[in-house]
């Protein structure tokens, strides 16, 4: 049935309603009054209250408005100007059980609108039924390709669910509509760059900058690849460029100077220190890695100079203590005191540490770290700090085996430590020993039995063996009492309930967990397919693992799986 005049309703209501507005009396009591006039119809009725709604409406009062409005379907169930409305009103008061009712109402007239599927999305958005959201925003892009409301929509909902391979796919059905989209292939980047795609987001990041300098961190990025990629030649191109044209850029001063180095150019890379250290930006990192690179470069002198006066002491003491040694003097001294330094060694070998083996190499500074701290030792030999710092410097190198008897030889030869037990916990897992694993982690919990990140370790261990199901949920349950939103505490939690059989319950967990994360994870999407297995939705099953697998394909367990499953999926039929 024809609404026509819902669409002149703005024209209607002013001329009717011309005097009127602020009365008491309605739009229903003015057709009334007009004896000569037949009893209004239904459909009549609908427009006197649709009319009324527009002036509540108009004159603020939105509770009024919605009262009148309401009226209307029960009336004219065929009123699509009139839902529209409600649907708007239902959303600003935050209404979403009522405002899908109406998106209901509308489709039902008009199935084939894609906006229409776009609200429809956004409010099962709202209401957290992300599968359904995505299906209402898939319709809306098939309705109107073109439409690029629908792939927004669609994209940032994946996104905020960390399905970022869907919205990498999402992306590049965007590129195929508009290919010279700088923005568009910087936005794939990024994603790439989250799912550990490097080669991927290199080639996207290369068209965004081709195609203008509307996005200028794409450049940045583009350097950055090119050193974890191996390619400092590249990173050092591309970086100088970017310099050219924000030469305060501390950020991409620290990586052009990192990408020197790995080429052996260590003086070359100590200016663009010098040009940080004199900026307010500075921090204790920069003085540590600018040591770093004088004391490769043969200026040990200047490297005790640039030692912080705050904020990294220990490996400020030790590098201090290695320039000290490279001048001939005595280091020993120094290194005397770095068990008695008031800091936090954990935290300066993840920061400083780290930060110098990822810019400067592993192979470059991580073997030099081993070499100098390993050739200090006997000249401290009851500096427990040292050996530590060698068996983490082993340990980011992924060199677990030569970590294990060194940490075993602090264990022996220093009071109890929970941090050698967490090491060696570590250590001991990624060699595959299992009952030393266990024991480790016992042993840490017994000098530290709250810490949060010890009993998840220690519950996803027994988990991942199948073994001490019972005690593993106690001690994951202990560890979300402490942080209740840690996504690896609640997928560890997941994969004891998949162990279980619980196949619901892991799946509830599992996807809150991947929400939770920081980026999207192979192994939640691996967990995640396992659990939908055990429910034996297989179709779901085989979407996670292609997710895992599109994120990490050297799962040669998971391909396994998909090659095994694939042909019982009811697309493969």
């Amino acid at each position: 049935m024809k609404t026509w005049y819902y669409a002149t309703a703005p024209l209607l209501g002013v001329a009717l309603l011309v005097g009127c507005m602020s009365s008491a009396v309605g739009v229903n009591e003015r057709f009334n009054m007009r004896p000569w006039v037949s009893p209004p119809s239904d459909q009549g009725k609908a427009l006197a209250h649709y009319l009324a709604a527009i002036v509540y409406e108009r004159t603020g009062n939105a509770e009024a408005a919605l009262q009148e409005m309401e009226q209307v379907p029960a009336l004219d169930e065929d009123a699509l100007s009139p839902a529209l409305r409600m649907i708007r009103a239902y959303l600003q008061l935050k209404n979403y059980e009522k405002a899908l009712e109406m998106a209901d109402r509308a489709l039902k007239q008009t199935p084939d609108r894609a906006n229409l599927w776009i609200v429809k999305g956004e409010i099962f958005h709202q209401l957290k039924r992300f599968d359904d959201a995505i299906e209402a925003f898939k319709t809306a892009i098939e309705l109107d390709p073109e439409n690029i409301l629908g792939y927004g929509a669609l994209v940032e909902l994946q996104e905020g669910r960390n399905d970022l391979v869907a919205a990498i796919e999402i992306y590049e059905q965007l590129l195929r509509i508009s290919p010279n989209a700088a923005g568009l292939y910087y936005q794939l980047a990024l994603n790439l760059i989250r799912i550990n795609d490097d080669e991927g987001a290199i080639a996207a990041l290369k068209k965004s900058v081709e195609l203008g300098a509307t996005v200028p961190r794409a450049q940045f990025l583009l350097g950055i690849l090119y050193m974890e990629t191996g390619k400092p030649e590249l990173a050092v191109e591309i970086l100088g460029q970017h310099i050219l044209q924000r030469p305060d850029d501390v950020d991409a001063l620290d990586n052009l100077a990192g990408a020197l180095a790995q080429l052996g150019r260590y003086d070359e890379a100590l200016t663009y220190y010098r040009r940080i250290l004199a900026t307010d930006e500075a921090q204790p990192q920069h003085n540590i890695e600018a040591m770093y690179l004088a004391l490769c470069a043969g200026h040990p002198e200047e490297a005790e100079k640039l030692a912080p006066h705050e904020g990294a002491p220990i490996m400020g003491t030790l590098l201090a203590a290695i320039a000290r040694n490279a001048q001939g003097a005595p280091g020993a001294p120094l290194l005397e005191t770095l068990d008695i330094i008031e800091g936090d060694l954990d935290n300066e070998c993840s920061l400083f540490l780290n930060n110098l083996l990822y810019l400067f190499g592993h192979d470059g500074a991580g073997a030099w770290i081993v070499e100098q701290v390993s050739a200090l030792r006997p000249a401290a030999p009851k500096v427990r700090t040292l050996p530590l710092i060698e068996a983490r410097a082993l340990m980011s190198m992924d060199r677990h085996a030569d970590a294990l008897p060194v940490l075993q030889e602090v264990l022996g030869a220093f009071p109890p430590d929970q941090w050698v037990h967490y090491y060696l916990a570590i250590t001991c897992e990624e060699l595959k020993k299992f009952d030393e694993t266990e024991q480790h982690l016992q042993a840490y919990l017994q000098i530290e039995p709250d810490d949060p990140d010890v009993l998840n370790f220690l519950g996803y261990l027994y988990a991942e063996q199948g073994i001490k199901l019972g005690k593993a949920m106690q001690l994951l349950n202990q560890a979300l009492a402490a942080d209740p939103e840690n996504p690896f505490y609640m997928d560890s939690l997941g994969w004891i309930y998949f162990k279980r059989g619980m196949a619901d319950e892991a799946i509830t967990l599992i996807q809150k967990a991947i929400y939770g994360m920081e980026s999207d994870d192979a192994v939640l999407r691996d967990h995640l397919g396992d659990a939908y297995l055990l429910k034996g939705d297989v179709e779901k099953a085989v979407a996670e693992w292609e997710r895992s697998i599109r994120m990490d394909p050297k799962q040669e367990a998971v391909q396994e799986k998909l090659n095994r499953h694939r042909g019982a999926t009811p697309e493969a039929k």
